[in-house]
């Protein structure tokens, strides 16, 4: 199929989201181990200690666990004197296939479990210093999967929350982390061609894309017409309203930026602080091939407050790009970039009227949604959003009036 024909290639897209539907909502079928409840002794010692002769687990049980968009479980396990001496894994958390047949489908139509098993698989090495160490990652259809990681608590490393309050120093700890991972893969040719990074796919074409935009159709509808929506400046409705018109037609200009290995979900409840005070990644599932603005903006919206966007945004920015700079990426305009981020604002305001909208939000807490809104009210109106996406609309570039 020529890549480049457009219409066939959505075409493709639309006939595998039925398909990806179809198998989340489908009941076995799938012997592999893809669920907590399928672990026993015998595949836990073949996929943590394979390669060391002689090692036995001698026992292991479950200490904790939490529901989120996965399944989720810490393991304690045990080795006889073969895997100790080899110091196999004792601490580890298992993220598998959820029960809830609404969550599998969302596994499924976007592909998650298979982007971040290849995050680990693929990109492991390219990103050992920024990610948890993963014994184990395997992805099937219809949404299922098991992935095994270092428990982050016995390396004493942070794991942040979305209800956490970010300084300063950290929220700039993230910026340089992103810098990284970015010139990494900045315009990349592992993403074309016979690459190992195909399978990073732009934001336009990227699995279940189309299902995920009727989503915040429905969602922009949805909080224009709450009491948040509501009392929300008409500056910031009308905003929303001409952003859910023309969404498409950034994305397509964003897909013509030098592209990257793109976050996608890139808010403070997805930040790990290392105990040497730097930053990193985990929870790979949303990721796309993209503009790496977009994971900043979309991480500095969902951290600051709008006193310390006043104060530190625009250095945090400038410490983004000095890290790229650093690190080999020395074609960026600052100047155009300003803009792109400033317009990728309107991505993370997609992300918290999400969470707003749905009861239960995520999981995420209520107040810092609502801080996440009073940062965004004020910023898209501070920096004009509404005409930088004019400007993308009219002329298919960016550019302040």
């Amino acid at each position: 199929m020529d890549p480049d024909n457009s219409a066939l290639h959505l075409h493709a897209l639309q006939s595998l989201e039925a398909s990806d539907r179809v198998l989340a909502k489908v009941n076995g079928g799938l012997d592999e181990v893809h669920r907590y409840d399928m672990i026993t002794t015998d595949w836990l010692q073949e996929v943590l200690g394979a390669s060391t002769p002689g090692a036995e687990i001698t026992q292991w049980e479950r200490t904790g666990g939490h529901k989120g968009m996965t399944s989720r479980h810490f393991l304690q396990v045990e080795w006889n004197e073969a895997g100790t001496t080899a110091e196999l894994p004792t601490s580890i958390f298992i993220k598998a296939t959820p029960d809830e047949g609404l969550l599998r489908e969302t596994l499924s139509m976007l592909h998650m479990a298979e982007l971040e098993s290849n995050i680990y698989n693929v990109c492991g090495k390219d990103l050992a210093d920024l990610i948890p160490r993963c014994y184990y990652a395997k992805a099937y259809p219809g949404g299922r999967f098991i992935i095994l990681l270092e428990d982050l608590v016995q390396r004493n490393v942070e794991v942040h929350w979305m209800g956490d309050d970010c300084s300063v120093e950290y929220a700039k700890a993230v910026a340089v982390a992103q810098g990284k991972i970015h010139a990494r893969f900045w315009n990349s040719p592992r993403f074309e061609g016979d690459g190992d990074m195909v399978w990073v796919r732009p934001r336009t074409r990227r699995f279940g894309e189309q299902w995920l935009q009727r989503q915040f159709t429905h969602v922009r509808a949805t909080f224009l017409k709450s009491d948040l929506g509501k009392a929300c400046p008409i500056y910031v409705r009308n905003l929303i309203e001409n952003w859910e018109k023309n969404c498409t037609r950034c994305y397509e200009y964003w897909d013509r930026k030098p592209p990257t290995l793109v976050h996608g979900d890139s808010h403070l409840g997805n930040v790990l602080k290392f105990s040497d005070g730097s930053a990193g990644y985990y929870d790979w599932q949303c990721l796309f091939r993209g503009y790496g603005f977009r994971d900043l903006a979309y991480f500095l919206m969902s951290a600051l407050t709008v006193e310390d966007v006043k104060a530190h945004e625009k250095d945090i920015f400038d410490l983004y790009l000095t890290t790229l700079e650093e690190n080999g990426v020395t074609t960026v305009d600052p100047a155009e970039a300003w803009l792109d981020y400033n317009l990728l604002r309107l991505e993370r305001l997609d992300s918290t009227m999400t969470s707003l909208s749905l009861a239960g939000g995520y999981g995420h807490a209520r107040h810092a949604l609502e801080r996440q809104l009073q940062t965004l009210t004020y910023t898209t109106q501070e920096y004009d959003v509404a005409s930088l996406l004019d400007s993308v609309v009219t002329t298919g570039s960016i550019q302040k009036a």
